[in-house]
């Protein structure tokens, strides 16, 4: 107990530790190399390389220039470039673009060496880029196409979960649209380059930046990472329904209930879009100027007509909803207790709701028997209000009376009094 007075001091002796920082003999600083001090005496690329490396995520787990591009650290601090640049010391100098996807492989392909520095870091990196699209034509040779340095960086990489990272969720859209947005090398592949302009639109894009939600959806969440390839017509809805599970799975019920296949014709980018995903609204349901299912079904059909329908109902319920919240709002603001009536209201307030869900499994009867279960909840609702209106007018009729009443007595009162003093002698 006498040594607690010390504690502060020694905590102000130690100094502030950063938020999630390693203790230093897990991240020991790496050695000073000869390349670094000649490269702050270059300019242009070479200079920048050597400026940033103290930000770089490898630099700061203890490795150095030598050991991506061999090399002796220690010969070339007298200024002698040969010894530096030594091929018996490993020296490979800068990788050819085709090259760089194997060049990060070796250490980051290997479960051993990288077990040293985070035993759950992934080391497939390599295998699943082999399957993209990007990774695809690296391997026949293209030198246009996206490599890793093209996403992490070259010197200065970040970790995925850093702000200023390139890959991290706020800044995957933009590293993704310096080669999507180019219309000249995407018009080489056949590929649209609208791509960002239609994700920057999307209610996805309004979630993770100006909600800041870090969660929602950006390319490579649809995309893939590594393995970064654009969503057969069969995996749309898996895609989309790892995150939407439950409008994902009535999608595939009624497949099954109806014995359809609906991959070639129906999918969720149809009324959705697939990158300037809108925030869909009850307007896209029914046979109106901003209907989805008008694009498919023409009147007459059978399609049509449930639309139609579905719409219909859905309106009725909302409008019979706002209807009865409205009649008990007004009743509770009188004084008239409503709040076990509002209470039940929620339920047809959860009705609209999975009502809207419910679009998504094309079940015309199950909508409907929904919609009409929601409907009587609301009905009940506004005729508590009602009630609660009729209770209220008789609570004022009554006061009316009794205030007439009152007044009656008080008005004889007073004329009796005057009978009474006329009378007192004189």
């Amino acid at each position: 107990m006498r040594l607690w007075p010390l504690v502060p001091v020694l905590i102000a002796l130690a100094g502030p530790v950063a938020p999630g920082a390693e203790p230093t003999s897990k991240r020991p600083a790496a050695p000073q190399s000869s390349c670094i001090d000649c490269h702050l005496q270059l300019d242009g690329e070479a200079l920048e390389a050597a400026k940033r490396i103290g930000e770089d995520i490898h630099f700061q787990h203890g490795l150095s220039c030598h050991d991506c591009h061999g090399g002796n650290p220690i010969a070339g601090a007298d200024g002698d470039i040969a010894a530096a640049h030594d091929e018996k010391k490993g020296w490979t100098g800068k990788p050819k673009r085709v090259e760089i996807p194997v060049f990060c492989a070796r250490c980051h392909a290997d479960a051993a060496f990288m077990k040293g520095f985070n035993p759950q870091m992934r080391v497939d990196q390599l295998s699943e880029y082999r399957t993209s699209v990007h990774g695809k034509q690296n391997a026949v040779g293209d030198p246009r196409v996206a490599v890793c340095v093209d996403c992490h960086g070259v010197h200065g990489i970040r970790t995925a979960k850093d702000p200023r990272s390139p890959v991290h969720p706020t800044r995957v859209a933009e590293t993704c649209g310096r080669c999507h947005n180019n219309v000249d090398l995407m018009r080489g592949y056949g590929i649209p380059s609208n791509q960002y302009a239609g994700y920057k639109t999307s209610v996805h894009a309004q979630a993770l930046y100006d909600k800041g939600d870090t969660s929602a959806p950006t390319c490579n969440d649809c995309h893939g990472s590594h393995g970064a390839a654009p969503p057969g017509m069969q995996s749309v809805v898996q895609v989309c329904g790892s995150c939407h599970g439950r409008e994902a799975t009535l999608f595939r019920e009624i497949e099954k209930k109806k014995g359809l296949d609906l991959t070639p014709c129906i999918q969720c980018m149809v009324c959705h879009d697939n990158h300037a995903v809108q925030a869909p609204t009850d307007e896209m349901l029914g046979v109106g100027p901003k209907s989805t299912c008008t694009s498919c079904h023409g009147p007459g059909s059978t399609a049509y007509r449930a639309a139609e329908e579905m719409a219909s109902a859905l309106d009725r319920l909302k409008g019979r909803v706002v209807e009865a919240t409205g009649l008990l709002s007004r009743a509770e603001r009188a004084g008239i207790e409503v709040s076990a009536d509002q209470f039940a209201l929620r339920n047809a307030r959860d009705q609209v709701v999975e009502a809207r869900v419910l679009a998504h499994s094309f079940d015309r009867e199950r909508f409907l028997a929904v919609t009409a279960e929601g409907l009587a909840v609301s009905e009940e609702g506004a005729s508590a209000g009602r009630r609660a209106f009729r209770e209220l007018g008789q609570r004022r009729l009554g006061l009316a009376v009794s205030l007439v009443v009152i007044f009656a007595v008080i008005v004889g009162l007073v004329l009796k009094v005057r009978r009474l003093e006329g009378r007192a002698p004189e």
